[in-house]
């Protein structure tokens, strides 16, 4: 009787686990998103992605994958020391969310251009601006895409750049 008991609890345990690891998107997942911005961390940024991880932005000339994607956020932490997002709205769906945010930070290091590689110093400036992210989640709740929308023209003036032709 015993051996029943147990292998009915453990086989409902497996179905909990593997319903748990498939439940929708929430809120908190957002947050997780800014929090791991926010700390500088690359590592617990990396964290968040799927191994397949595609990121695509204005400035990319082709969708990010993973190694890119380190390169990026390694790039961003070091060109704006103080980068922040501030999540001022999120909509979330099944296994996709929007996230509206605010995103500031300071010119302080050097920038590389990932359409040119093209290399260029901090110049003290800040930037403040919106920008929305469009994230698809894979049931793991590891992130499979990205979609980055901001308005560059904003930050380049903001940042004392010449827009781009």
């Amino acid at each position: 009787m015993m051996k029943r008991t147990a292998a009915a609890l453990l086989s409902m345990i497996c179905v909990v686990s593997v319903a748990a690891s498939d439940s929708p998107i929430t809120h908190a997942d957002v947050d997780h998103w800014a929090k791991a911005w926010n700390s500088h961390d690359i590592d617990q940024v990396m964290s968040l992605f799927a191994p397949d991880i595609q990121i695509d932005q204005p400035e990319n000339p082709k969708p990010l994958d993973y190694n890119g994607t380190r390169a990026f956020f390694s790039m961003i932490f070091r060109a704006y020391p103080d980068f922040h997002i501030e999540v001022k709205q999120a909509v979330v769906e099944g296994l996709a969310a929007v996230s509206v945010e605010r995103v500031t930070g300071t010119w302080s290091g050097p920038f590389i251009d990932p359409a040119t590689g093209k290399i260029t110093p901090g110049n003290g400036r800040a930037f403040d601006h919106p920008g929305v992210m469009l994230i698809q989640y894979a049931p793991d709740h590891r992130i499979t895409h990205v979609s980055i929308y901001w308005d560059q023209l904003t930050v380049d003036r903001q940042l004392g750049i010449t827009p781009k032709a």
